[in-house]
């Protein structure tokens, strides 16, 4: 087991090879309730940097929760493609615990007898289970604590009394959060829709690797409804700083695993764009999951250029 203050943030690490971590693992192929993926496999026996690590973490409609046991651990930005589920597009960030880590980076790279095909299939449960999906975030839930209310606020406060949260973004945040409360009671949106009327759709069948400009907040306000979501899928707050600015598109968006329910969702004319990911800062402090953001391609316009 590595303990949790041999790692730091910015170093390297070696992946354990496959049958070292099926042994820190338990009969469901779990370690404190996060489940080792069939997709993770490919990365085992090559050495990464950390990207992040996370005793906290955002949890679909629960907010932000507690780790449970050891940390988890964000790689440089390995995600999983999906291949294992279906092909959920989701694109989510893969989780780590240092129990499939080594501290020592300069470790010779994977060879095939040792990350080479399971024999007899995946050994652990399937990927679906009663019709719902296994994997990482849809068990964040069982990995993870409810942190009181008192005990958010002290986590915010930790973040920045350790330089990992700066003031202003911390009153900024609040802030915002403060205004989204009063505009759920009043039942106040900046949108421009009312009624039962349909949002609109726009189709630009965006590909990989075309430039796009997210269009600003005035014109996506017009494509959404009270609840601020056009067709179910809503624009958050963290999606304001990056109006008016130019990307370019990551992978289109067909399907994904819903965190809440375990079921697979279908999106239409939905893209995520090249390192734009949820910007972190809750009323809890960081969460450095580093989750893309879903964008109608309504919100964009193709943009030509180099």
């Amino acid at each position: 087991m590595v303990k949790r203050d041999t790692l730091k943030t910015g170093e390297m690490v070696w992946v354990r090879t496959f049958p070292e971590i099926i042994a820190a693992l338990d009969k469901d192929g779990n370690s404190e309730g996060l489940p080792f993926m069939p997709e993770m496999q490919r990365y085992c026996g090559r050495n990464y940097v950390i990207a992040a690590i996370m005793t906290k973490i955002c949890s679909g409609g629960e907010g932000m929760r507690q780790v449970v046991g050891e940390p988890l651990i964000r790689l440089e930005d390995l995600r999983c493609d999906g291949t294992d589920h279906d092909n959920c597009s989701r694109l989510c960030s893969l989780l780590w615990k240092p129990s499939w880590l080594r501290p020592d980076g300069r470790k010779r790279l994977k060879t095939e007898g040792e990350i080479g095909p399971v024999a007899g299939g995946w050994p652990f449960r399937t990927t679906t289970i009663a019709g719902a999906y296994v994997c990482q975030v849809t068990a964040l839930s069982g990995a993870t604590a409810l942190i009181t209310v008192p005990g958010k606020l002290r986590l915010a406060l930790s973040d920045v009394a350790c330089g990992e949260w700066g003031a202003p973004a911390f009153v900024g945040s609040y802030s915002r959060a403060l205004l989204q409360r009063l505009r759920a009671m009043t039942r106040r949106s900046p949108s421009k829709l009312t009624g039962a009327k349909p949002t609109p759709v726009e189709v630009l069948a965006l590909e990989p690797g075309e430039l796009v400009e997210v269009k600003s907040f005035s014109k996506i306000a017009a494509t959404l409804d009270r609840r601020n979501r056009n067709r179910g899928l809503e624009f958050s707050s963290y999606m304001l700083p990056y109006c008016g600015r130019r990307y370019r598109v990551k992978a289109r968006v067909h399907a994904f695993i819903d965190e809440r329910t375990g079921l697979m969702r279908e999106l239409a004319n939905t893209v995520v764009l090249e390192g734009v990911t949820c910007g972190g800062d809750t009323t809890s402090g960081l969460c450095r999951r580093s989750e893309y953001l879903y964008w109608r391609e309504i919100w964009l316009r193709r943009t030509p250029g180099p």
